[in-house]
Parts: structure tokens; C-alpha cells; sequence
């Protein structure tokens, strides 16, 4: 009876961290489906409306947000209201009160408003315009185990919210699609895994305690909670105390898409001395914040570094608040050049355009229900403990309409039915960095510090290079020549570090391809 009630729209969705909307927007943004666009009014309060002017169905996004605080259509600088979305100034319709009787703070040309409200960092929108009052009397789903400011990372994926949901709640994939991207992760070491525990919780979503797959961590008691409409919040606890824990967010933008907004943290075995959860951090491929779980101490996260160079970076960034930004888009840059991300678009996108479809058409077989597990039928063959949480999210799912997308969640019609091309599976511009203000900011630095060296630094010291022959100094001119020589050198290596922040796929003239396993 309670699954009768969902409705996907009337729910709320996180979009973007605080930290990565720079000034007052606007922002392009896509949920459900729908064309929306962020930005901040005269009140401070970040505003979600439609993203297309009433006008001649201009993009907003393109826009910009005045002194007023109004939202400026770029085509004809309509100005619309933040509060309720209504139009307030119409350029060409000043001095004619016909017009503007017709056109201002009227619902012909009122943008559609959606209620936004921040939680631990994070922007969430409800995308339905018509449900406010429900809105203020819900909660969007948030562990409690995350501070106040959790690092989160960001990013798109050209497969679907199916898909991407599903795979977090099968564990057992780890070590065969990750293989050896992370410590102990080999098909040798996997092991079958000891039937689920599985907790409807209706609406809300469900909860599932399970246990190891791996031979390293058969102790391992892990925890997914389902926190409706679109989160994952796992804990791994071992026998010493250590728990690490892992939030995402699979938002689902339009069929066949999803953004991704991710963090985890470490807590560890004992309080005091050294933070043995930091051996699990440098594998880590994923966005760590530090964050200290409830009635745990950890001295190590709250000290600051010290030493020379902790101060001389500490004054740098004080003087030069960009630099602070490059710092974080660097250290961003193992994120963008792990496999984890790489791997996990390869076989969704796949399993999203062409699997699913195939036995959707009845083309490879026909749906079936699982002969084990209770629901409707499905795509898979779901016959293994390892798969009684997919199982369970499926049948989940089909009470509640297919998905935010209801059986047009997929990619297939995106590519004819094809995966996508491995330019797309690799694009990290699109996918992180052109809406991440601190890898945008890195990316700059590195690429404009590897333009000043080929075209002022190199021919400069060549320069002096000519200089010391032409005076016979030949010795001395070694000096200079060889400098060139490593400014060319460095220039090339900062060139793949930013073609790293844009593209998984090395530079031309390079083969446009990546080896995502070493065997």
C-alpha cells in the first residue's frame, strides 16, 4: 500500500556541493529529465528554477544574475524573481503598460520554482513545483556518521540510474571488474559469499548486513543502507575496530545518465597513536573527507601538518587563494586517473545500451523471475546469495514504477544500441572537471605553467644559448642549452597532466585507446 503512495518527482535529490558553485550561477542542471538551471538571489539563498526563458525558450544557464539578484535571460534580458520564479523586467516592454500587463509577475511567463535546502554541504532540490509544503516536511537522506562539510566529489556517467544503483548493492564484483585496481582485488581471492540480511523499509528504501567476498576480508560485517530516493550509505567494520565507510549518491539526470556525488571516511582501531585505517586510505581511489564518526576520537585528523614546507604552503595559499584551489585540483587528479570509475563505465554502459535492451526485445531471451528469490521477472539470472540484494531492489523498484524513469531508463536509444565510444567512457571534462572549480583551476595552472615554458622559457635560455657561442663561451653554453633542453622536457610532461584532467585517453599522436586491466 505504502509503494502506491511513491511518487519520484515529490522527493529530494542532492545536485552539487556548496563548494563547487562558484559566484551567484547560473548553473545548467538536468533531474528527471528536466532542463533546470541554479543560481543565487538577492537573498543569498540558492534558487532552482526552469531552465528555459518563457520568452523564445532561450537557455537561462547562459545567463546571469544582476545586482538585483534577478535572473537575466541572456537573449533579451528578461529578469525573473527568485522566490517565485516571476518576471519582473521586460526590456522592450518599458513604457508600454499593455505589455507589461500581460507579461510581468504573471503565471504566463513565471518560471517553474523547485525548493532547494542544503545539508552537510550539499545542495538538494525537490523537482516538483506544486509540492512545496510536502517538501518542508520531508528530510533528503543523509547518514548521520558525516560531519558537517564532507569532501564530496562529483561525477557524470553515460549509463543509467538502474544500473549504476544495482551494481553498488552487489559487492561481489569487486574483485573481477576492479582486478588489482586496488589492494587484494584478483579473481583469485574471491570467495562465495554467506546468504544477506535484507530489511524492507518501504519507502524509505531498504537495509542489507552482510558479510566478506574476498579471502582477505571473510570477517568483514558490511552494512548497505538504501536511503531512498537515490543514496547508498555502507559500512565495512573488521574485527580490530576499523570501519570504513562509503556515502554516494546516484542522481538520476535523464535516462540513460547519472551524476555520481561521493565521499567516505575512516575510522580507526583504536583512539590514539597510530590511525591504522590509513594503510586502507592509500589505495583509496575515491574522495576521503576527514570525518570522525559519533563517540570517536581521532587526534590525527584535527592536528594540523607541520614542518617547513606545511608553513610554506600554509602561507602561500593565505596570500594566494588560488593556490589553495590548485593544491585541491591536483590532489583531485589520482581520483580522475584511477581505474575504479573507468572500469565500472565500461561494463554499465555496455550492460545498459546493449544487455539489458537485448533481453528487453526478447532478442536474447525473455525476462524470467528468479527461481530463488521472490519478484517480478527480470533481465538477470539472479540465482546466488551474492545476488539477493540486486534481486531485492528489483522487486523494490517494480512496486514503485520501473525507476525514476519508469522502463525508458536506459542508454540504448542514446547510442542506437550501441555502448558508447571510448572517447565518451573517458571524457573527464565533461564527466568532472569543466563543473569543478579547483580541478578547473589546476588544469589552468598546469597547462599555462607548460605554455610559458615551450614558448617564453626554452627559447629564451636558447637565446643565451646563442649568446655564449657567439662569444666563443662554449663550455658556458652547455648551461643554457641543457636547461632548454629540460624546460622542452618539462613542458611535455606538464602537456599529459593536463590532458589528464580532460581525457582518460592518452594524447595524439597516441592510440585513442586504454587498458583498463593488465590481464
Amino acid at each position: 500500500a505504502e509503494a502506491g503512495t511513491w511518487d519520484w518527482a515529490k522527493q529530494w535529490y542532492p545536485v552539487m556541493p556548496l563548494s563547487m558553485l562558484e559566484g551567484d550561477g547560473p548553473v545548467p542542471l538536468t533531474l528527471l529529465g528536466k532542463t533546470l538551471v541554479l543560481w543565487r538571489d538577492d537573498l543569498g539563498t540558492w534558487r532552482c528554477t526552469d531552465g528555459i526563458c518563457r520568452h523564445r525558450l532561450a537557455p537561462l544557464a547562459l545567463g546571469r544574475v544582476n545586482a538585483q539578484g534577478q535572473l537575466m535571460c541572456r537573449y533579451h534580458g528578461w529578469c525573473f524573481r527568485g522566490s517565485d520564479g516571476a518576471c519582473v523586467k521586460v526590456p522592450m516592454a518599458q513604457g508600454d503598460a499593455g505589455a507589461e500587463a500581460v507579461l510581468l509577475n504573471t503565471p504566463l511567463t513565471a518560471l517553474g520554482t523547485y525548493p532547494t535546502q542544503v545539508k552537510k554541504g550539499l545542495l538538494f532540490v525537490w523537482p516538483d513545483a506544486d509540492s512545496a509544503a510536502l517538501a518542508g516536511k520531508s528530510e533528503p537522506f543523509m547518514a548521520e556518521e558525516m560531519g558537517e562539510a564532507p569532501d564530496w566529489n562529483v561525477f557524470d556517467a553515460p549509463a543509467s540510474w538502474r544500473v549504476w544503483m544495482e551494481q553498488t548493492w552487489d559487492p561481489s564484483h569487486a574483485p573481477f571488474l576492479h582486478q588489482f585496481t586496488l589492494p587484494s582485488f584478483a579473481p583469485e581471492n574471491a570467495k562465495a559469499m554467506e546468504p544477506f540480511v535484507i530489511q524492507d523499509l518501504g519507502n524509505k528504501g531498504m537495509q542489507c548486513d552482510h558479510g566478506g567476498y574476498m579471502t582477505s576480508n571473510m570477517d568483514l560485517k558490511a552494512r548497505r543502507v538504501f536511503g531512498a530516493p537515490c543514496a547508498n550509505f555502507s559500512t565495512y567494520g573488521y574485527p580490530d575496530g576499523r570501519e570504513v565507510g562509503f556515502h554516494f549518491y546516484f542522481v538520476p539526470t535523464e535516462a540513460g545518465r547519472v551524476r555520481q556525488i561521493t565521499t567516505s571516511y575512516f575510522r580507526p582501531a583504536t583512539a590514539g597513536g597510530k590511525d591504522a585505517s590509513q594503510d586502507a586510505v592509500k589505495g583509496n581511489q575515491l574522495t576521503v573527507s576527514t570525518v570522525v564518526p559519533r563517540g570517536r576520537i581521532l587526534e590525527s585528523a584535527a592536528a594540523p601538518k607541520t614542518g617547513i614546507v606545511a608553513g610554506v604552503l600554509a602561507r602561500a595559499e593565505r596570500r594566494w587563494p588560488e593556490f589553495a584551489k590548485v593544491r585541491r585540483g591536483l590532489n583531485k587528479l589520482k581520483i580522475l586517473r584511477g581505474r575504479l570509475g573507468d572500469q565500472d563505465n565500461a561494463i554499465l554502459s555496455f550492460q545498459d545500451s546493449v544487455g539489458l535492451p537485448s533481453v528487453q526485445s526478447g532478442r536474447l531471451r525473455q525476462p524470467a523471475p528468479s527461481r530463488r528469490y521472490p519478484g517480478p521477472p527480470s533481465e538477470y539470472v539472479l540465482e546466488t546469495n551474492a545476488d539477493a540484494h540486486v534481486a531485492r531492489f528489483g522487486a523494490w523498484l517494480a512496486e514503485r514504477g520501473g525507476g525514476p524513469f519508469g522502463s525508458d531508463d536506459g542508454a540504448g536509444s542514446l547510442h542506437g544500441g550501441k555502448p558508447p565510444g571510448e572517447a565518451e567512457l573517458m571524457n573527464r571534462w565533461e564527466a568532472h572537471t569543466k563543473f569543478a572549480p579547483d580541478t578547473r583551476a589546476a588544469l589552468d595552472f598546469v597547462a599555462g605553467a607548460a605554455a610559458r615554458l615551450e614558448t617564453v622559457g626554452a627559447p629564451s635560455l636558447l637565446a643565451a644559448t646563442g649568446v655564449c657561442l657567439a662569444f666563443g663561451a662554449v663550455q658556458l653554453a652547455s648551461v643554457p642549452a641543457l636547461a632548454a633542453a629540460g624546460a622542452l622536457y618539462a613542458s611535455a610532461r606538464l602537456k599529459r597532466v593536463a590532458q589528464d584532467f580532460v581525457s582518460g585517453l592518452p594524447p595524439a599522436p597516441m592510440a585513442p585507446e586504454v587498458k583498463l586491466w593488465d590481464r
